[in-house]
């Protein structure tokens, strides 16, 4: 379902739920009040099929709607509010862990060795490497990539930052994809003039803006940004 037309039947029915509890028909206050988080696991559930959609967001979206629903109903004993965010963070690193491998690892670090040599600038901070991989946790990572074949990557970022500046870069088949992940932290990311840039994915108290220009030619260099976003935000620029 359209996500618009999801969203207004949703407003439609909590507006009707409301209107009729103040003709005393219903007891629509108690009954929002205590459901409410079944929104956030219909809303996940609903993303898995949406084919464009983060399914690791629609994960977080339902585990989060499942436990505080749980806690609305009073059905266990524990603060299930203290585990979100704990549960939260672990599901990340397992994505980490288990996501797609065969990217390069972009690290600010000196290293001597002969590839590393070939890929950085140290005092420049530029990469000429074909795909990137970039982590970081409560810490920051500035690149500039110059790539004249960029294919694309990942990036995440959880309570951190990190900025690609890609103003130098020329995409490999005319198209890149790139996934981002934010948890608490910022990503920034630098296109040149001409790119057409495509956002999808999923923001959970986060959100992001695509600030280039709009490019109506579909034979202009397309870059495919997918990300999930929490507690955070990611600009193109």
């Amino acid at each position: 379902m359209n996500g618009k037309y999801f969203w207004g039947i949703i407003l439609i029915l909590i507006g009707a739920g409301f209107l009729l509890d103040q003709f005393a028909i219903i007891s629509f206050g108690e009954i929002f009040s205590l459901y409410w988080p079944s929104i956030l696991i219909l809303v996940g559930l609903l993303g898995f099929l949406d084919r464009k959609s983060s399914k690791f967001g629609n994960t977080i979206m339902i585990i989060i709607g499942a436990m505080i629903q749980i806690d609305r109903l009073d059905l266990v004993d524990v603060n299930l509010y203290r585990l979100i965010g704990p549960i939260v963070l672990i599901l990340v690193g397992l994505k980490i862990i288990f996501s797609r491998s065969g990217f390069v690892e972009i690290t600010t670090g000196d290293d001597s060795s002969e590839s590393n040599h070939n890929s950085w600038s140290s005092n420049r901070n530029i990469t000429l490497e074909d795909t990137i991989d970039a982590f970081v946790m409560m810490s920051g990572i500035e690149t500039n990539n110059q790539s004249q074949e960029f294919k694309g990557g990942r990036a995440t970022a959880v309570m951190g930052g990190i900025d690609i500046d890609l103003r130098g870069a020329k995409l490999y088949n005319n198209e890149a994809h790139i996934e981002v992940n934010a948890i608490m932290a910022g990503v920034e990311i630098f296109v040149p003039d001409g790119w057409r840039v495509e956002v999808t994915g999923f923001p959970l108290l986060g959100g992001w803006s695509n600030k280039t220009r709009y490019n109506g030619d579909p034979d202009a260099p397309l870059l495919k940004i997918k990300c999930f976003v929490m507690f955070g935000g990611m600009d193109i620029k």
